[in-house]
Formats: structure tokens, sequence, C-alpha cells
């Protein structure tokens, strides 16, 4: 069996079959993108090594983590200088397929620890020779903002055609980050943890970590009794009743959003976002296409009466442009570009899929 030994620029393999050491070389973000990333939040590092049967047999790994409690964790080198020497691990029996590295600001005593931030990651498959070299990629900055975010029901926004209809005000709003797994490019969902109640003036503000690395998108959650809705935050110009710096998210029923989905969708794409193109009011005959294309499948929307207040579903209209609501769907687990043109004039945005169990929207204005 292969002992794994975690330093901070080499990982060494050596055992009963093999006196040869691989070294892994866990190196820091370049420059040019390290000073634009604070990593002065991350409280544990965690380390999966995985077998050559893994991600197809997800048993074949073995993880471990690395408490940096009352570390230095203020530079990229101090993270480094932080878990040298912390760590070792049994070789899955299979051989070494790779490893993937988080650093997370929660500790390694979490029930789930992708309920804490995501500050950076990195996942290298093992292909051969004496070093592999493990590149980290930052999430997040350990940077916090005030943050001021919006809900909109988008169904009685679309039902109203007015803002102050169409406030959402149950449960809390949370910051999440939806970033891609490795070799699937599925979206996970890390987060959750800074957060606040919707107030009365149908707002929630709180402090958290906004910057995100260059593949992975803000997202923000919704809260009742469990989590509900998981969404990618969309640019300022594209708000459609948010004002100032305020964040605005969509929401609709999760009930709403799970009767629309489409079984046989469902299994081939994992997840669907709900979405509606709207100028003043809703958008009929935009069309809306991904990047890349392989990566999910668009469909149209009807809104039949009363599903604004929960009940039913959407009915898909077909057609290769959105009805009278302005309605579209995404099916998708990966981060895709969508962009949505009408009478020539376009707007792009980027959106996740993540689960079925979740509903997902994006309100895109022209």
């Amino acid at each position: 069996m292969m002992l794994q030994r975690w330093l901070p620029l080499m990982l060494a393999a050596a055992g009963c079959f093999s006196e040869k050491a691989i070294d892994l070389q866990l190196e820091p973000p370049p420059s040019s993108i390290a000073s634009q990333y604070s990593p002065s939040c991350v409280a544990s590092v965690e380390v999966w090594l995985n077998g050559a049967t893994y991600p197809t047999n997800e048993d074949d790994a073995s993880r471990g983590c690395v408490p940096l409690a009352n570390k230095n964790t203020m530079t990229w080198d101090a993270i480094l200088d932080a878990v040298r020497g912390q760590y070792e691990a049994d070789m899955p029996d299979s051989g070494f397929g790779g490893v993937e590295v988080y650093g997370y600001a929660g500790p390694c005593e979490a029930g789930a620890l992708n309920d804490y931030d995501l500050i950076f990651y990195s996942h290298v498959e093992y292909e051969g020779g004496d070093t592999v070299k493990v590149p980290i990629t930052p999430n997040l900055s350990c940077e916090q903002a005030d943050i001021k975010v919006r809900p909109i029901d988008l169904l009685k926004l679309i039902k109203t055609g007015q803002c102050a209809q169409a406030t959402y005000a149950v449960g809390k709003m949370a910051l999440t980050t939806l970033s891609p797994y490795p070799w699937t490019n599925a979206l996970t969902w890390w987060g959750g943890q800074n957060g606040a109640n919707i107030a009365a003036d149908g707002t929630a503000t709180f402090r958290g970590l906004t910057k995100t690395g260059p593949d992975t998108c803000l997202a923000l959650s919704n809260f009742t009794s469990v989590w509900e809705s998981v969404s990618c935050a969309g640019p300022p110009e594209q708000r459609a009743c948010a004002t100032g710096a305020e964040i605005e998210t969509p929401v609709i029923n999760f009930n709403v959003a799970t009767a629309t989905q489409e079984l046989p969708k469902i299994t081939k794409w994992g997840s669907l976002v709900v979405g509606a193109a709207w100028g003043t009011a809703p958008l009929a005959g935009a069309t809306v296409t991904i990047d890349p294309a392989s990566a999910g499948e668009v469909v149209y929307y009807d809104m039949p009466a009363g599903v604004e207040n929960g009940v039913g579903g959407l009915t898909v209209r077909g057609g290769t442009a959105t009805g009278p609501s302005g309605l579209f769907g995404i099916y998708t687990r990966e981060l895709v570009k969508i962009t949505i043109s009408h009478n020539g004039r376009t707007a792009t945005r980027m959106v996740g899929g993540y689960d079925s169990e979740y509903s997902q929207v994006a309100l895109v204005k022209l």
C-alpha cells in the first residue's frame, strides 16, 4: 500500500510495491492572479487522493483534512507553510488516479464542508511520471463586502408587471458559489453561511464574500425550513427591479419549479434553470442560445393561470422563441453562457444548474 504524505510542495508516495516517490507540487496561483484574491479566511484544507477507478467508483478515494486554526493564512505562501507535514494517508489499492485539494472558510469539524465558502481548489489527474504539478485556482477572495439582496418573485412580476407586487419575503437569503466539479463540469454548491432574513422592505442586508474566481459564479440561495433555491447572480445592467448597489435574485415557488421539470430531460441533464426575458414587461419573441451548446437544452414556456400562486407548473409551448410570458428554460448541470436576442438587442449571462431538488432562476433585462 502506497503511503501519501502531504507537504506544501511535495506529496511523496513510496511503499511496498514501489520504491519510487511521486512528488505532487502544490503551486500558488500566478502572481498576477494571486494578488487579486486574499486567502486569509481559509480555516481548513481538504485533500482527496483518488484511485485509478475514480470517479466511476466514487468510493475509490482517500480523504483527509488539515485544520489551520491559529495558523497564518494571510498569503498564499503562508497557506503552503501552514500545511507542511500535516497530512498523510494510504493510497487506494487501485493505484494513484489523481489528487483534489480544497481550501475552505470552515473547520475540519464541520458537519458538511460544502456548507462553508470554498476559497480555492485544485484537481489534477495522474498521467504518469515522477512529478505532478497541482496549481491552485481561486474560487473566492476572503475580502468581505456589505451586501443588499433584493429577491423578486418572478412569476408575480410577470403576472402583474409591477415590481412592488413582486416582493418575495419568505425566509432568508444567503451567498453561495456554484463551482465546477472535477472531470464532469457539473456544478457543486459551497457556502450559505453569510446571509440574513428578508426584511419588511423586501431586502436582506449582510456582509459576505463576493469576488469570485474565473471558473465560478456568485450565487444567491433562499432558505425557509430547508434550502429551496440557488441561482447565479446577474450583472447590474440586467436587473429588472433592484436599484443602487442591490443584488437582484429572482425566485419561484419550489413546487412550481418541480412540477415544471420534464423527467426525461432531468434524467439527461440533471437540473432546470427557469428564465425570463424582460424589457419593461415580458418579452415575447425572444430567442435563447447556450454556449457550449452540448452542455444543455433550451425550452420555452407558457404561464397557466394561477401558477403565480404556487399551483401547478409552467407548460411547454414549443417553437423557437418566448411567448407572452417571456419564459424559457435551460436544462443543464454546468455553468453556461446564455445569449438572449430580441428585436436586434442581445444580452448575455452566465447561469448554472445545481440539482433538480432546487429551484434555479434567471431574470434577464434587455
